[in-house]
């Protein structure tokens, strides 16, 4: 969600979905800086998601971790996430967080770290966001493999910027993580996270559709 209109209206969203033939899986509640007025404090971002994914279908809804000023939210993720996920209905799950580059590597989030990450039994990995940290993807993946409900998939040339890269480019060895995951079954979703940057969307619909052909066939080339 963020601040276009159709982005927070189930029935504008369920249309796209039937008119391209897509089922969403998951939605991402607005939790990014830019769009903290969007359906209010985190607690009401995280009550309209599930709103949102019961609505559409969805059974998974993208949490933020709390930035280190957020210490209400911080305290309430600690002590309820994962008994609430216990209670049924679309999966709350939170995601690594990105880190601040200025110079060196700031992080700026609660539970940022991975062991502290692993204490939530809902996890979105996302890859651009850990090498951001400096932060092995695989050494991520083996410790908290067993939490992970969802995969944001990028690539990032290893600058300390969140470039959310095709899969295929960049420096992160997205072909052998790929491997990784099928190899040990990994039975969960896996969504491409793309800057418009990456799609090409400056070039116009023929070349995102094309760089999205590419991403697909590397993807199913290397998820085996």
């Amino acid at each position: 969600m963020d601040r276009r209109q159709q982005s927070q209206d189930a029935g504008a969203l369920l249309d796209l979905s039937r008119e391209y033939g897509l089922r969403i899986c998951s939605i991402h509640a607005p939790f990014l800086l830019a769009y903290r007025k969007v359906w209010g404090k985190p607690l009401e971002k995280i009550r309209r998601g599930l709103n949102m994914a019961r609505e559409i279908g969805a059974e998974l809804v993208v949490l933020h971790l709390p930035y280190f000023w957020q210490v209400d939210y911080a305290r309430w993720l600690y002590h309820n996430l994962n008994s609430l996920n216990r209670d049924g209905g679309p999966l709350l799950a939170v995601e690594n967080a990105v880190f601040l580059n200025v110079g060196k590597r700031i992080n700026l989030s609660f539970f940022n770290d991975l062991e502290e990450l692993a204490r939530f039994e809902s996890v979105v990995l996302d890859t651009s966001h850990l090498a951001m940290g400096g932060v092995d993807i695989f050494r991520a993946w083996q410790l908290l493999k067993d939490r992970v409900r969802h995969v944001h998939l990028s690539n990032n040339y290893l600058k300390g910027f969140d470039d959310h890269e095709l899969p295929q480019k960049g420096r992160l060895p997205l072909d052998r993580f790929l491997s990784l995951l099928a190899r040990e079954k990994y039975p969960h979703r896996l969504a491409l996270e793309l800057s418009p940057g990456s799609l090409g969307e400056r070039f116009g619909r023929a070349e995102v559709l094309a760089r999205l052909r590419e991403t697909l066939q590397f993807c199913q080339e290397n998820f085996r």
